[in-house]
């Protein structure tokens, strides 16, 4: 498999993509990850210049030329109907992530970097999937990582590109993870950037667990004729509940990435608060035997459930609000144990 390339690209020279690149990879090596760092798009470079020994060798046939010392070496080549970029893959295939500098062209992923006394305009090309920059005020749909904050810079390549067995607290199981089972990096992205889903066929059966948790606030009236079971559409919580599970069985539906699966067993409850401000505490547990994480459902039986919520007393209360859904605890799969701390 080749490596995920992304390029590191600006709207001119002098911008420090060098500095930034340079900044980067110890941290991305701190996650494990072998990294490959390109300077990208050169017209030439001295050791292909004609009459040097490398490119002589080239020039005879060679599909790779190159210089070596006792500490290291120097690599050329290329690969016909392929650009630098292409051919430098596929000679770097145990490489985890090329970063290559420069070439806007380029339709891989990219990251631009924006600097306000430089180049304060963002060019935004096709595949940019965040912008470094200095400025505080810039205002853009795609994220923005601050200059000099390179820990959340590679914990962003990461987590978008990378879900490595045994490196991160997450789940290598989940749906909303990557590995297949087999040591391979998998993603929800495949080399490309395209969306893709994950592969668990290697996967073995185990016993999975997730509990999710949301809330729906709403007028102290609209509680106490919930509670009364005053509505005019009748058990508020009675459907609520049943939409959870429906919403349970059908998240490989809704949600693009997800696996359809089987689950052994669905819990709902829910909790009415009558103190400021109102609202109704709802929980979704999922269980079942499988290849992978119940995650997203618990996290879809909560919403639906909040949104029947809503459907069943908007007539009276068009203000409610649902907010606060997060999972609260996973089980089961190579991470084993996960709880979210509580503020």
């Amino acid at each position: 498999m080749p490596p995920v390339m992304i390029h590191l690209v600006a709207a001119c020279s002098k911008t420090g993509k060098t500095t930034l690149l340079e900044k980067l990879l110890p941290e991305l090596k701190q996650r494990g990850l072998k990294v490959a760092a390109l300077k990208g798009h050169l017209q030439h470079y001295d050791l292909d210049l004609p009459g040097k020994d490398s490119w002589r060798f080239a020039r005879a046939g060679a599909d790779v030329s190159g210089l070596t010392t006792p500490e290291g070496y120097i690599l050329t080549g290329s690969g016909k109907g392929k650009s630098g970029n292409e051919a430098a893959a596929e000679m770097l295939k145990d490489i985890d992530l090329v970063l290559v500098e420069g070439n806007k062209k380029s339709e891989n992923p990219k990251i631009e970097l924006v600097r306000s006394e430089i180049n304060p305009d963002p060019l935004l090309l096709i595949n940019t999937i965040a912008v470094v920059t200095d400025r505080k005020d810039l205002n853009i749909d795609i994220p923005i990582i601050d200059l000099d904050d390179y820990s959340t810079l590679a914990n962003f390549i990461y987590n978008r590109f990378f879900v490595r067995k045994g490196k991160t607290n997450e789940d290598p199981g989940s749906d909303n993870n990557t590995s297949s089972g087999t040591g391979e990096e998998l993603t929800h992205f495949d080399q490309s950037g395209r969306p893709r889903m994950v592969d668990v066929s290697m996967k073995g059966q185990t016993g999975r667990e997730a509990y999710a948790h949301g809330e729906i606030t709403m007028a102290p009236e609209t509680l106490a004729r919930i509670i009364a079971g005053s509505m005019a559409k009748g058990d508020v919580l009675g459907v609520a509940q049943v939409a959870a599970v429906m919403a349970v069985k059908e998240t490989g539906r809704l949600i693009p990435m997800t696996h359809p699966l089987g689950v052994s067993a669905v819990e709902v409850n829910f909790e009415p608060v009558e103190k400021e401000p109102a609202r109704i505490e709802i929980g979704v547990r999922v269980k079942l035997t499988g290849q992978t994480g119940v995650e997203m459902e618990a996290l879809t039986g909560v919403s639906v459930a909040a949104l029947t919520i809503y459907d069943m007393c908007k007539a009276i209360d068009k203000s409610m609000t649902i907010q606060n859904i997060y999972l609260v605890e996973k089980k089961g799969g190579r991470s084993g144990h996960y709880r979210r701390e509580q503020n």
